[in-house]
């Protein structure tokens, strides 16, 4: 069933556990992701980003997801993931969508917080959850985003405390995601987690569900310490996404004939899932 991302982030929050948002940029992709959470009984967040539009454009995706959503045995939010302009975020909220994520880290503050209001005021009127973010992931330390600036360490991104409870309050978003050393993409280093950091941003927002990005490449002792530590909603995509190239090579040479491609997406959708089932159950945080 479609349902609003608030409900699902409220039963998180009172559970103690983190909603899986999950990009899923094809029908194959979308198709793994439903089945795994379907097999293990648990919502989860059908997401689309906006830096996927070349090879996922949101006019056809979108309406893919919200029909599966809405045909599900388990409640799905449908969620923009990194909306970077108001054009974009409209586009999809004509289209269905329950839950938007606002995007503009990378503006000052000031401008962060007065687009992201202007964005939120509109969503709350239509009942759409809507993600803000304050604070940054770098790109050339490990991961994708905004490149670090000479001289500065990786906590120039960090989110700071004190201006996350402004920024919650001035916008009225409501969820956060937040930094504290987690990244977007492949992971090419062991990540180093502020958790202290972590632990003031909650103390700083206790009432607002916090969200992290990069979640495909923590260990499970760290995803449990994030979850413990306030996260109610983690992004997961890369690593399920990777998943069929490790072994493409290998089915296709053992086939003994050149496979269709939709056995290719039949063979990949079914690694997929299971990335997409380890992540979902490793959310619910139940031990």
């Amino acid at each position: 069933m479609l349902v609003n991302s608030k409900v699902l982030l409220e039963d998180a929050m009172k559970h103690n556990y983190a909603v899986a948002g999950i990009n899923t940029t094809s029908l194959t992709m979308l198709r793994a992701v439903l089945k795994a959470a379907e097999e293990e009984g648990t919502p989860v967040i059908l997401s689309h980003a906006q830096l996927h539009e070349p090879y996922a454009p949101i006019e056809l995706m979108g309406p893919l997801m919200k029909a599966a959503a809405e045909k599900s045995t388990v409640p799905c939010s449908l969620h923009l993931d990194h909306g970077t302009t108001e054009a974009y975020i409209y586009k999809a909220l004509s289209l269905g969508f329950t839950s938007v994520m606002a995007d503009f880290a990378r503006f000052s503050f000031e401008e962060n917080v007065e687009r992201t209001k202007k964005v939120a005021d509109v969503c709350h009127e239509i009942h759409v959850t809507v993600e803000g973010e304050y604070g940054e992931m770098p790109s050339n330390v490990t991961g994708q985003g905004r490149a670090l600036p000479e001289g500065e360490s990786l906590e120039f991104f960090f989110t700071k405390p004190d201006k996350a409870a402004r920024y919650v309050e001035q916008t009225g978003v409501d969820s956060l995601v937040v930094s504290f050393g987690s990244v977007h993409g492949i992971y090419i280093e062991e990540p180093k987690m502020d958790y202290e950091r972590l632990g003031a941003i909650r103390e700083a927002v206790p009432n607002t569900p916090l969200v992290m990005h990069g979640g495909s490449g923590l260990n499970e002792e760290d995803t449990r310490t994030c979850i413990d530590g306030g996260i109610r909603k983690i992004n997961y995509y890369t690593y399920m996404a990777c998943e069929p190239s490790k072994k493409l090579v290998q089915f296709i040479s053992s086939s003994g004939k050149p496979p269709y491609f939709h056995e290719i997406c039949e063979y990949s959708r079914e690694l997929m899932k299971e990335k997409a089932r380890y992540a979902i159950k490793l959310f619910q945080n139940r031990g």
